[in-house]
């Protein structure tokens, strides 16, 4: 507060001087040369007081955080940003999607999680494997087959852990 009452009596004082200086020196020429050196005077103590001139401020409302305020150009901005806490966050690369970003702890994570798309699979003599830690972004489906059952197969054959039952006629000739 003391700040305030000596800066406003010094531009006080300024402004007897500027009027005193008008009726000594002409009033238009006077006032002009008073003014410029007060100006100079007044904008130096005033930043040398804490003050700041905000003529060159550009921030934006976007650019200060929510519940914050600033001046610039001499106009009181209130900020709209809304910044999050991450320092208690947990992802990490191979959790987040391929392609996809993420802030952990104030520093931004890039995903590595693959992505799988759809596809079906046919049964076949070698395995076919799914890739495990991946996002499944469509349905993968498993071919069967209705004649795939036991009566089918020949006995004590196991196809796909289905056991065969089928005895057959023996067409061996002796």
């Amino acid at each position: 507060m003391d700040i305030i009452k000596s800066t406003n009596k010094k531009i006080i004082l300024g402004m007897v001087i500027i009027a005193i200086s008008a009726l000594m020196l002409g009033s238009v020429i006077g006032f002009f040369v008073t003014r410029e050196v007060l100006k100079t005077q007044v904008l130096n103590q005033m930043i040398k007081e804490g003050y700041v001139d905000t003529n060159l401020a550009t921030a934006t409302s976007e650019d200060i955080i929510y519940g914050k305020s600033a001046y610039v150009k001499g106009e009181l901005v209130n900020g709209s940003a809304i910044l999050f806490d991450t320092s208690d966050a947990t992802a990490t690369s191979d959790v987040i999607l391929q392609g996809k970003t993420a802030y952990v702890d104030g520093q931004l994570v890039i995903g590595t999680l693959p992505i799988i798309s759809g596809q079906t699979i046919n049964p076949s003599a070698s395995a076919t494997t799914i890739t495990a830690a991946a996002f499944l972004k469509e349905d993968i489906i498993i071919k069967g087959d209705s004649n795939l059952i036991s009566s089918n197969i020949r006995k004590g054959v196991k196809i796909f852990n289905i056991i065969g039952s089928y005895e057959g006629e023996n067409n061996n000739e002796d």
